[in-house]
């Protein structure tokens, strides 16, 4: 998952924060991976692990979020014929400030099964939404060729 660390996240307050033009273009820039998707205010890598027969999906969120959480978060995936909402697999995560930008990174992972990870193709899905106490943030899958 490149050189973030973490996922992000942004508080009411840093929501209403004007960012830069170029803000989510300076965050793909940063990372040698390219993003899973995209919102107004943030970027979402994704990744698979397993460990000891136990499926993760991993994310990163780099951006304006920022969180703190003993609460959880979920995940829903909405693809062209699926739907899945994932449960975190740890309640309690926490954003880390970023170095190279004004933002933060947060790192969330969700427990996933087998057969749902053979399922999920990012060329069908449509969008993610991760949900963590009172933010909705929805994602749509990124493009690289525009």
């Amino acid at each position: 998952m490149g050189i973030f660390t973490n996922l992000f996240g942004t508080t009411k307050d840093q929501a209403q924060e004007p960012l830069d033009a170029n803000y989510i273009e300076t965050i793909i820039n940063e990372s040698d991976d390219e993003p899973f998707g995209v919102s107004e205010r943030n970027i979402i890598y994704v990744g698979y692990n397993e460990l000891g027969g136990y499926y993760f999906l991993q994310t990163l969120i780099v951006g304006a979020f920022k969180i703190k959480t003993k609460a959880g978060a979920s995940l829903l995936i909405e693809g062209q014929d699926y739907t899945f909402d994932l449960d975190v697999d740890m309640p309690e995560f926490e954003s880390e400030a970023a170095t190279s930008f004004k933002g933060f990174v947060t790192k969330i992972d969700f427990e996933i099964d087998q057969a749902t990870v053979e399922k999920i193709k990012k060329s069908t899905i449509d969008q993610l939404t991760l949900t963590v106490k009172n933010h909705k943030i929805i994602f749509s899958v990124y493009n690289s060729e525009g």
